[in-house]
C-alpha cells in the first residue's frame, strides 16, 4: 500500500473511531476506552509512516511542515490519553476536554495526509495547444515552371527522424544492438525533445548504435568475401570506413557524459532520497561502459584492413554486449531522471523539462 493511500484510509478510520469514542464516553465509558485505544493504534502507525518519510526526504519546506505536523500529532495523542483517564476518574476540569483532544488527533492526521498526498500528486496535464489560425491564401503571380531541385545526398544525420514506436522491435537474437536501440528510441519517443537535452542525447546514442551495427555487420561480410573497405560498404552502412566508426564511438562517449552531467544535476535538486538512490544506481554503470566502448573501438581500429575471423567475432560480441548494457543504463537513467524531476524543488537548467507527448 502506498503511504499516501494508507494515510487517506487512516484519516477516515481515525475520524470514525474518534466520533464513536466521543459518543460512547457519555453512555458507556468502558466501550469508549476501546475506541480510544483504536485511535492510538492508528496514530502510532501514522507516526511510523511519517518517520519513514522524514528519513527519506532531504532538507526542504516539505520536510519542515511534515515534522511540525508529526510533533503536533504526537502531542495530541498524549493529551487524548490524559483526557480519557481524567474523564473516566471524574477528574476532568473541562467537560469538553476529551472531545477536543480526540478532534485534535484527527485534525493532525489530516494535516499529515494533506501534506504527503499533496507532495506526491502527479503533475497537472499539459494545456491543450490552440492551433494557429490558418492564413488567408495570398495570390501569387504565375511563374515559369522550374524542374524540382535535386534532393541532397543522404548523409549520416543525428536529426530526429520519423520513428514509429508502435512498430515491431528487431529480433533480439538476430539483431541485438538494433533491438536495444529500438527500446531506447521507444523510451525517448515518449517525451518532447524541446527543452530536454537528456532526451536528445539518448535518442542520438540509439541512432549512432544503429548505424554502428549496420557497419559492423556489413564490414565483416565484405572482409569475408575478400573485398576492401569502401568498395561497397556504403550499401550496408552510413559509414565509409573504420575511421567513421571510431569517431562515432567517441561521439557516443561524449553523449553519455552529457547524460551523466544532467542526471547528477537533477539528483542534487531532488529531496526524495529513494528516487535519488534509484537514479544513482541507474547511471553508475554508464561511466564504466563508456570506457569499455572506447577500448573496444581501439581494438577494432588496430585490426582495420585485416581479417581475423576469431578476432572479428570476439570484438563484435564485446561490442554487442557493451551496446546492450549501455543503452539499457541510459534508458533506466532517463526513467529515473523523470521521476526525480517531478520532485525537484527548483530546476536551474531550463534544458531539462520532461514533457510527455500526447
Amino acid at each position: 500500500v502506498k503511504p499516501s493511500d494508507f494515510l487517506v484510509e487512516s484519516e477516515r478510520k481515525a475520524k470514525e473511531e474518534g466520533d464513536a469514542a466521543k459518543a460512547l464516553m457519555k453512555t458507556s465509558p468502558k466501550d469508549a476506552v476501546v475506541k480510544v485505544a483504536m485511535v492510538q493504534k492508528i496514530t502510532n502507525r501514522v507516526l511510523e509512516v511519517t518517520d519513514a518519510e522524514l528519513e527519506n526526504v532531504g532538507e526542504c519546506d516539505y520536510r519542515v511542515n511534515l515534522l511540525n505536523h508529526r510533533d503536533n500529532l504526537q502531542s495530541a495523542i498524549k493529551q487524548a490519553g490524559t483526557a480519557t483517564n481524567e474523564h473516566i476518574r471524574g477528574q476532568a476540569k473541562d467537560p469538553e476536554a476529551f472531545d477536543k483532544s480526540i478532534t485534535e488527533v484527527h485534525f493532525n492526521i489530516s494535516r499529515i495526509k494533506d501534506e504527503m498526498v499533496g507532495f506526491y500528486l502527479p503533475l497537472p496535464p499539459l494545456p491543450v495547444e490552440v492551433p494557429e489560425p490558418v492564413a488567408e491564401p495570398v495570390a501569387v503571380e504565375e511563374e515559369e515552371e522550374k524542374p524540382p531541385a535535386r534532393p541532397p545526398v543522404p548523409v549520416d544525420s543525428d536529426e530526429e527522424d520519423d520513428f514509429d514506436a508502435s512498430a515491431p522491435a528487431p529480433d533480439p537474437v538476430e539483431a541485438p544492438i538494433e533491438h536495444a536501440a529500438f527500446k531506447l528510441r521507444q523510451e525517448t519517443a515518449k517525451y518532447l525533445e524541446e527543452d530536454n537535452d537528456m532526451i536528445t542525447a539518448a535518442r542520438k546514442i540509439a541512432q549512432k548504435f544503429q548505424q554502428m551495427a549496420k557497419y559492423t555487420k556489413g564490414r565483416r561480410e565484405l572482409l569475408e568475401l575478400g573485398a576492401t573497405e569502401g568498395n561497397g560498404g556504403r550499401e550496408k552502412s552510413e559509414f565509409s570506413s573504420m575511421t567513421d566508426m571510431i569517431k562515432t564511438c567517441k561521439e557516443i562517449i561524449a553523449l553519455t557524459k552529457n547524460i551523466q552531467k544532467h542526471a547528477s544535476m537533477i539528483s542534487k535538486n531532488c529531496p526524495d532520497k529513494r528516487l535519488v538512490m534509484s537514479l544513482a544506481n541507474s547511471m553508475e554503470p554508464i561511466g564504466m561502459l563508456s570506457q569499455q566502448l572506447n577500448i573496444i573501438a581501439s581494438v577494432k581500429a588496430s585490426a582495420s584492413g585485416k581479417y581475423n575471423e576469431a578476432a572479428e567475432v570476439e570484438a563484435d560480441e564485446m561490442l554487442t554486449i557493451n551496446a546492450q548494457n549501455l543503452m539499457k543504463s541510459v534508458r533506466d537513467t532517463v526513467r529515473a531522471s523523470e521521476a526525480c524531476s517531478v520532485k525537484m524543488l527548483s530546476n536551474p537548467n531550463n534544458n531539462l523539462q520532461f514533457r510527455r507527448k500526447r
